[in-house]
């Protein structure tokens, strides 16, 4: 004879709490490696953890004041991002990249930036991605911070992109490994005023339609962001994790 199923007493409602409980602590534990990724990862693309510098789980558990579980977990994600390479004895360290690796990401955007333009100007909502490049150009200034200067470019062109579009996100991924080396670089003033030419070129050329104006503005945009970082290209030396801050 079959048996109904007994709905839940008020007696319970602790072990209820107890599988509430336990999520809460799982979200917890997330949010911290959450917050140790975000202080790894700021201090590699800002430079403070300069390239070829080893990371230790265990020193940098004691540093940051967690276990090395939250530690493990982000240096993982930042793995998977090619910003550091694994390494015998739990340690890592973080990626570093020769210029002609630099100059090789760099061609790969170039080609991926045509594709997207390419795309956006096929687009129905071409009208909307311009407008919405342009109020993100009103952020670029000729005297902010390199910091400030590098987000609103790449907001400038993940608008231009299709902000939720796949390839935008390829082509963020891609900058996101050159970006400590843009940071290594002189902030030229002169080289600021040419990249707001180059992006009002690029502006025009999809207002009026013409793909071939298109191609020709990313291209050339691209290939002298990619001169001017060869120029003052900077290999970047190990950096030691106790003296290095990380926030």
């Amino acid at each position: 004879m079959y048996s109904m199923a007994r709905r839940p007493q008020q007696g319970n409602a602790p072990e209820f709490a107890d599988q509430a409980t336990g999520n809460l602590e799982n979200i917890k534990r997330q949010t911290l490696a959450d917050s140790v990724y975000v202080q790894l990862k700021t201090a590699i693309m800002r430079g403070r953890l300069r390239d070829g510098t080893e990371l230790k789980q265990g020193e940098l558990a004691a540093q940051m004041g967690v276990s090395r579980v939250p530690v493990r977990e982000a240096l993982r994600r930042l793995q998977a991002e090619h910003l550091v390479v694994a390494e015998p004895f739990q340690c890592f360290v973080v990626t570093s990249l020769n210029s002609d690796q630099v100059r090789e990401l760099l061609e790969l955007r170039e080609e991926m930036e045509v594709f997207a333009l390419k795309k956006t100007l096929a687009s129905p909502v071409l009208k909307q991605r311009v407008q919405a490049a342009k109020t993100a150009a009103k952020s670029l200034t000729l005297s902010q911070e390199d910091e400030n200067w590098l987000a609103a470019d790449r907001e400038f062109h993940r608008e231009l992109n299709g902000a939720t579009t796949a390839v935008a996100a390829i082509i963020e991924d891609v900058r996101e490994r050159v970006h400590r080396y843009y940071l290594s670089t002189p902030a030229l003033v002169q080289r600021r005023r040419e990249v707001l030419k180059e992006h009002s070129a690029l502006i025009a050329a999809l207002e009026a339609g013409d793909e071939d104006a298109v191609e020709r503005a990313i291209r050339g945009h691209v290939h002298a962001t990619q001169e001017h970082l060869e120029k003052s290209f900077v290999n970047a030396g190990p950096s030691e994790v106790e003296g290095a801050r990380l926030s």
